[in-house]
């Protein structure tokens, strides 16, 4: 007879059906009816109430402070790995895709390494992978430091068409997403284009107009489109599996969805402040506005919010992510760079100088499922798991380890409240990261995870993290198997790539 550490009755898998999940040595081992326990299997009564794959975040920043920009600039990142994993798993975040960023002159290898010693170090409640930022990709980098990665099953990397001290030129992006493709890897890509963001905001400095509501402007949607659009080109020609990240306008999606509909290798992905803030809060007094300083940046016509909405419900958004890059707002090495005092007192914003990011890890799942599953209702809990859990795990290379609930899955698990009385967000009380705000406060949730369990270890109870255990670990990666994405044998034909 088959035995379990833990069976979850009567759970309401992916609100489909209703069954038993029985757990064995971490693993999903059974689903089926009146599964029997032994005298050592821990019982959780599910009561009906829908239960999902823990989630998947492929775009968390932590920890990176260590950069030569960061330090010449005096950043500090809010959340160490520790508490930035911490808050994933109370959102219902079981596995984050974390950034070993390369600065100029340095080794990939290098930066993977240090990164991996500091995540052992400080630990994590969550399981967690890299994603590798090329800002020099030389050579060495490209012919004999990546492949060594891609066999330690890192199978991403992320490149910038922006920001000085990041971007590559067009020829060095072209080499990336050649080498991306000959090791099975998918390309991130920050699409803006640098010099045209740079022009405005030199503009708008010439004429001191550098509050943070200034920001949007300076980042207008032709710069993302025109980035995009050249980045789908790119990824066309050289038949490598690419994602925009952080879509955040109609423009870049009518590119994406073009290029979708020709069966080109292109994913796409938004974030929730795209979803449910706007331009307005940057406005708002005595600097409060630089809260909501990211890029790209907050836009305020409702239909652009709208707009990134239909490609949540048409897929054209392959995954849903955070984005999460906190910096505190009260201390001296987070927002505060950004503000000067004038003569007179008067707060003085300097969006330039102000580091870019919001924090959002552990909101990212909770608000999909409350604004699109239940308040919206434009989405069911096929599409919502898609976003969150399932396409990410497929686009990393985590499926079916990650991202299902099936036997032989990770039993990684969120259990929903069946019944929730709706509660606005206060950061002090229901979050868990290290920041000092949130961009959400005041928003209301109707439900939440009741709980969280990594490779079947509940680590999140009822708004509690369970002990301070920290059971997560390294997950090496394959290729990615989504439908759209093929590796291209043999020969590489040009002509036929391109067509």
């Amino acid at each position: 007879m088959q035995s379990f550490d833990v069976i979850l009755r009567n759970a309401h898998v992916n609100g489909a059906y209703v069954c038993d999940i029985g757990i064995k040595h971490g693993l999903i081992s059974s689903l089926g009816v009146n599964l029997v326990a032994s005298e050592n299997t821990q019982i959780i009564e599910c009561e009906h109430a829908i239960v999902t794959p823990g989630g998947i975040d492929g775009h968390v920043h932590l920890a990176q402070d260590k950069s030569p920009r960061a330090r010449e600039a005096g950043y500090q990142c809010a959340d160490t790995i520790e508490t930035g994993t911490r808050s994933a798993v109370a959102g219902g975040t079981t596995t984050v895709l974390l950034f070993a960023e390369q600065s100029r002159g340095e080794s990939v290898l290098e930066k993977v390494d240090a990164y991996h010693q500091l995540a052992t170090y400080q630990g994590s409640h969550a399981d967690y992978g890299f994603h590798i930022i090329i800002t020099d990709p030389t050579p060495k980098v490209l012919e004999q430091e990546l492949p060594v990665l891609a066999r330690q099953g890192i199978s991403s990397m992320k490149l910038f068409l922006t920001y000085k001290h990041m971007r590559i030129s067009d020829k060095d992006f072209l080499r990336a997403l050649h080498k991306a493709r000959e090791l099975g890897m998918v390309a991130l890509v920050h699409a803006e284009n640098g010099d045209l963001v740079d022009f405005f905001t030199e503009q708008l400095e010439s004429q001191g107009l550098t509050d943070p509501v200034y920001k949007a402007i300076a980042h207008p949607a032709a710069a993302e489109a025109e980035a995009t659009n050249r980045a789908v080109t790119f990824s066309s020609v050289m038949d490598t599996p690419l994602l925009i990240v952080h879509v955040s306008v109609p423009e870049s999606t009518e590119v994406i969805r073009k290029a979708q509909s020709h069966l080109k290798p292109v994913f796409a992905e938004t974030c929730p402040q795209y979803l449910l803030l706007g331009k307005s809060q940057l406005a708002q007094e005595h600097f409060c506005g630089a809260k909501f300083i990211c890029s790209p940046p907050l836009r305020s016509d409702p239909n652009d919010v709208e707009a990134i909405w239909r490609g949540i419900i048409n897929g054209t958004f392959t995954i849903f992510s955070s984005d999460h890059c906190p910096y505190s707002f009260t201390g001296p090495h987070g927002k505060q760079l950004g503000l000067s005092r004038a003569d007179n007192g008067n707060p003085n914003g300097m969006f330039t100088k102000t580091p870019n990011g919001l924090p959002g890890v552990e909101t990212r799942v909770p608000l999909l499922f409350s604004e699109g599953v239940l308040r919206r209702r434009c989405i069911d809990i096929k599409r919502f798991v898609e976003l969150t859990s399932e396409n990410p795990a497929k686009l990393y290379g985590l499926y079916p380890k990650k991202g299902a609930i099936q036997v032989g899955s990770d039993a990684d698990l969120v259990i929903w409240h069946k019944s929730f009385t709706p509660r606005r967000l206060q950061h002090d009380r229901d979050l868990h990261d290290g920041c000092d705000y949130s961009p959400y406060e005041g928003i209301e949730f109707l439900n939440w995870p009741k709980m969280t369990l990594l490779r079947g270890r509940v680590v999140f109870r009822d708004g509690q993290i369970v002990n301070s255990s920290k059971y997560g670990e390294f997950v090496p990666r394959k290729g990615c198997t989504l439908p759209l994405s093929r590796k291209m044998v043999g020969s590489w034909d040009v002509l036929y790539a391109a067509s």
